[in-house]
C-alpha cells in the first residue's frame, strides 16, 4: 500500500491574528452577555452570531442546497433556545450551530455521522489547538525578531517556579497563622478582573476557537489494494443464526407474540373481564415498559436475521416470517402505548411518563423504518439516517413542549374534583415541579381548588419574579416567559386574594 503525496493536505485560514481578534471580540460579546447575567434570548443572540462569523471567516464551501438544509437546522436550533431555555434545548442549540459549521466549511462531502462526530468534538479540541496555534503564533514573532524573554521557551520556564511558589505558599499558609493572615487581607476584588470571569474569557475562548479557525483535512489519496483471492469459511455465526435456527425460532416467536397480542387484544380493547383482584389499571402497568423493552430485543434479532448477505436475506420462507414478526412488533408497542393510557388515566400523568409516551412513540418509528427497510432492501446506512432524523425532530420538537403545563393540564381536566374519570388532583406533585407554568390550568377552577390560592400569590408577589424575567434584565428573555408573564398580566393577582372569591 503506497500512499500519494497529496494525503494529509491541511487547510486552514491563512491570517490566524486575525482571526484571534474576532475570537476575543466574541469573547467580549459573551463576557457582556452572560457572565453576572441569567441566560435567557442571549444564548440564541450569542450562537447565531457565532454561527454567521465562524462561516464567514472560513468561506462556505457547501452546494446550494446543503445550505438551505444547514441554514434551517441553525434557525431550528435557535428558535428552540428562543422558547425557552433548557439543557435540551441548550444541548441543540449549540450542536446546530456546530454542525452548521462544520458542514457549511467542508471542503470535501462527508457522511451526516461524521460530521455530526466532528461538531460534537470540535469545542473539545479547542485547548490543544489553541495552544499548537499559539506556538505557530510565536514562532512567526521570533522569526521577526522580538525580545527573548516575550518567547515561548522563555515563557514556559516560567510554569515550573510560578506552580512550586504557589505550593508552598499554600503549604506555609496551612502552617503559619500570620502568613494565613497577611493572605486572607488580600482583597481580590480589588483587582482589574475578578479571577472567576478571567476563567470564563477563558472557557470561551478555548470553545470557539475551533469554530473562528477550523482546520479541515483533507483523505488521504490511496492506491487501490490488489485484489487477493481467499476462500470463505464457515463463521460461527453462520451457524448459531444458519437458516434453519432462524427458521424456528420466528415461528416459535411469531405465536408466542401472537398469543401476547391476542390478550391484549382481549382485555385491553375487548374488555374481557380481568381475574378477580386485578384492575385494568394494573394490568396496563405491569406490561408497558417490559414490552418495549421486549420489541427492543425483537428488533435487535430481526436486524441480525436480515443482516445483509446473510442466510435469511434471500429466503422466501424466512423473510415473511421476520416482516410478520416485525407487524407484531408494532402491534406490541402500539399496545404498550394503551396501556400507558390507561395508567394515566388512573393515577394522573408525569414527566415521566409524558417521556414514555415519547420513548415509545420511538420505538414503534424504528420498527415501521425497519419494516420498510426489509420491503424495499434499504441499507442499514439508510436505517441509522432514517432513525436519527425521526430522534433530531422528536428531541427537537421536545424544546417546544411545555411539560409543567401539559401535566397540569391533563391532571385538572380529568380530575375527580371537576367530574373527571381520573383520581383526586395531586397538588403535592404539581407543587414539587416548582414550575409556576402550572398555575394557567389550576387557576381555570379556582372554586374547586382553593389551596391553590397560596401558590398562586407566592409566585405572584415573589420580590425577584424568577420565573418570568429572572434578573429583570433583556438577556434572560424567552418566548414561554413571555407568554406566561401575559398571563399574569391579564390575570391580575387581586382577584386571588379577595375574601369572597371562590364562595357560594
Amino acid at each position: 500500500m503506497s500512499i500519494a503525496p497529496t494525503a494529509d493536505i491541511e487547510r486552514a485560514p491563512s491570517d490566524p491574528l486575525i482571526l484571534f481578534a474576532v475570537a476575543a471580540a466574541c469573547v467580549t460579546l459573551a463576557d457582556w452577555l452572560f457572565f453576572g447575567w441569567d441566560i435567557g434570548i442571549s444564548l440564541a443572540q450569542f450562537l447565531g452570531l457565532l454561527g454567521v462569523v465562524a462561516v464567514t471567516c472560513n468561506r462556505v464551501h457547501a452546494m446550494r442546497g446543503t445550505q438551505i438544509v444547514m441554514s434551517a437546522v441553525f434557525i431550528a436550533g435557535l428558535l428552540a433556545l428562543i422558547e425557552d431555555v433548557s439543557a435540551l434545548s441548550v444541548m441543540i442549540g449549540m450542536l446546530a450551530t456546530g454542525l452548521f459549521v462544520v458542514v457549511m466549511t467542508d471542503h470535501e462531502a462527508a457522511t451526516w455521522q461524521r460530521s455530526l462526530l466532528e461538531a460534537v468534538i470540535l469545542p473539545l479540541r479547542g485547548p490543544f489547538q489553541l495552544a499548537e496555534d499559539f506556538f505557530r503564533a510565536s514562532s512567526q514573532l521570533a522569526q521577526a525578531g522580538i525580545p527573548d524573554w516575550m518567547r515561548t521557551g522563555s515563557l514556559i520556564a516560567w510554569i515550573v517556579p510560578v506552580g512550586a511558589f504557589a505550593i508552598f505558599l499554600y503549604l506555609f499558609s496551612a502552617a503559619n497563622p500570620l502568613i494565613e493572615y497577611e493572605l486572607t487581607r488580600i482583597d481580590l476584588q480589588a483587582l482589574a478582573f475578578d479571577p472567576r470571569q478571567i476563567g470564563f474569557w477563558i472557557l470561551v475562548f478555548c470553545a470557539i476557537w475551533p469554530l473562528i479557525l477550523r482546520r479541515v483535512r483533507t483523505k488521504a489519496v490511496r492506491e487501490p489494494e490488489p485484489a487477493i483471492a481467499s476462500t470463505k469459511a464457515p463463521f460461527d455465526w453462520d451457524y448459531l443464526f444458519g437458516a434453519q435456527a432462524l427458521l424456528r425460532s420466528l415461528i416459535l416467536c411469531n405465536a408466542l407474540f401472537a398469543l401476547q397480542s391476542a390478550l391484549d387484544l382481549a382485555y385491553l380493547w375487548g374488555g374481557v373481564a380481568l381475574p378477580n383482584g386485578m384492575s385494568h389499571a394494573e394490568y396496563a402497568h405491569r406490561g408497558a415498559y417490559p414490552l418495549v423493552a421486549t420489541a427492543l430485543l425483537a428488533a435487535g434479532f430481526a436486524l441480525i436475521a436480515m443482516r445483509p448477505n446473510g442466510p435469511a436475506d434471500n429466503s422466501q420462507s424466512i423473510r415473511p416470517l421476520v416482516l410478520a414478526w416485525i407487524g407484531q412488533n408494532i402491534l406490541l408497542v402500539i399496545s404498550s402505548i394503551f396501556r400507558l393510557d390507561l395508567y394515566i388515566a388512573a393515577f394522573s400523568l408525569t414527566y415521566l411518563r409524558i417521556a414514555a409516551f415519547i420513548w415509545m412513540g420511538l420505538v414503534a418509528t424504528g420498527l415501521a423504518l425497519m419494516l420498510i427497510q426489509i420491503v424495499y432492501r434499504k441499507s442499514n446506512a439508510w436505517l441509522l439516517s432514517a432513525n436519527a432524523i425521526s430522534l433530531a425532530l422528536v428531541l427537537c420538537g421536545c424544546c417546544f413542549l411545555n411539560a409543567p403545563w401539559l401535566v397540569a393540564y391533563y391532571n385538572v381536566e380529568h380530575c375527580r374534583e371537576i367530574g373527571g374519570s381520573g383520581p383526586n388532583l395531586d397538588m403535592e406533585y404539581l407543587t414539587s415541579l416548582g414550575s409556576p407554568q402550572t398555575l394557567p390550568p389550576i387557576e381555570a377552577h379556582l372554586k374547586q381548588f382553593p389551596a391553590v390560592r397560596l401558590l398562586s400569590t407566592a409566585y405572584r408577589e415573589s420580590p425577584d419574579r424568577h420565573f418570568l424575567s429572572r434578573s429583570g434584565n433583556w438577556r434572560a428573555w424567552t418566548f414561554r416567559r413571555w407568554r406566561l408573564e401575559r398571563y399574569f398580566a391579564n390575570t391580575p393577582g387581586t382577584s386571588f386574594n379577595s375574601p369572597d372569591n371562590g364562595k357560594g
